[in-house]
């Protein structure tokens, strides 16, 4: 990789950002490994693929937003940038490639041709050892924020689940907290209807009790009255 600053190093990432949001005929898809012990399933059309949703890529990729993966793809490269070492490799041969407009036999083949004369050492096996390893070193870094992400998810799933729990236990008091005001408002109505029938028979044996109370005083008052008009009558 270059010795140089990578900003002045062959216009280092600036190819490669530009190839990045040009129309490609195919979504770029990354191949993505199973990390060490993590079991590998057989797909009906023949992929391995891992049990670990966080690291299967085989869902439909075109389905995201292409302006948030290309974004994400400039973010890959510079970080492909800081870990760049110095001299020249895989990553300045398919840079200077990018650079001629495009990525493929020819344009890489001219690339390697050229910066073979600016180092020496620059061959075949140091192009695909120095790619594989940037394949590493970049796996290394999205398996450690995957990691840091999906510890971020579980939190947030467990505070969901948690607040569901509340949220659900809330409900079902609320709604046995209805039933019994209900039962009791059903009740209180009932009471309601019958509340005539309950006091009626007081009310009636008070209405007889005063009825016959002022019968047998205005008859005591009449009988006292007849008495006196004898003793004015018969008595000098």
């Amino acid at each position: 990789m270059s010795e140089e600053p990578a900003n002045k190093s062959f216009g280092l990432l600036k190819s490669l950002k530009k190839l990045i949001f040009e129309d490609s005929p195919e979504p770029f898809v990354p191949e993505v490994k199973p990390m060490a012990g993590q079991p590998v399933v057989e797909t009906k059309t023949g992929e391995n693929v891992t049990k670990n949703p966080q690291t299967n890529l085989t869902q439909n990729t075109s389905a995201l937003p292409p302006a948030d993966v290309k974004q994400m793809k400039v973010k890959v490269l510079e970080i492909l940038e800081r870990i760049n070492e110095p001299g020249m490799d895989f990553f300045e041969v398919w840079n200077a490639a990018a650079e001629m407009g495009s990525v493929n036999a020819g344009s890489i083949k001219a690339a390697f041709t050229s910066l073979k004369y600016v180092d020496k050492t620059l061959d075949k096996d140091k192009l695909v050892r120095t790619g594989q390893g940037y394949i590493t070193e970049l796996q290394k870094v999205i398996d450690k924020e995957t990691s840091q992400k999906q510890l971020q998810k579980d939190s947030i799933e467990q505070n969901l689940i948690a607040e569901k729990a509340n949220l659900t236990a809330e409900i079902q008091r609320l709604e046995q907290n209805i039933d019994e005001l209900r039962e009791k408002l059903n009740s209180r109505q009932k009471e309601l209807k019958e509340i005539n029938s309950k006091y009626e028979p007081q009310l009636q044996d008070i209405d007889a009790k005063i009825t016959i109370g002022n019968t047998a005083v205005a008859e005591v008052i009449t009988d006292i009255k007849n008495a006196l008009n004898i003793i004015e009558t018969n008595i000098n």
